[in-house]
């Protein structure tokens, strides 16, 4: 096996892709992610082994190789944007949860 540049790239690609939709399989197995977070993995993961399969296996093809690759990097950029959104959501319902509970108790003087 040659291995060069585009070789070694869809591999890591690819590699990356099989990483985040197996994140999701043990993740929903947990329970412990929610829906929106799974999704964000599954787009996420199938959107980077789309554009690995396509630049390994459709280069050669022109416009459809080129669509195919566009097509798995959006579905990943659409996944890491609703992971994105999800830990935003997350994070901002902690800082409220925390300024709840301070404004609640007395202040010791300083």
């Amino acid at each position: 096996m040659d291995l060069d540049r585009d070789t070694v790239a869809s591999a890591v690609v690819g590699t990356g892709g099989a990483w985040l939709l197996g994140s999701a399989v043990v993740h929903a197995q947990s329970g412990k992610w929610n829906s929106a977070q799974l999704k964000g993995l599954v787009y996420a993961g199938a959107g980077l082994l789309m554009t690995a399969a396509a630049q390994r296996w459709l280069q050669h093809t022109g416009n459809r190789g080129i669509a195919i690759s566009l097509m798995g990097t959006m579905f990943a950029m659409r996944g890491m944007y609703l992971l994105v959104r999800e830990r935003a959501a997350e994070r901002a319902a902690e800082r409220a949860r925390q300024s709840a509970d301070t404004s609640g108790k007395p202040r010791s003087p300083e």
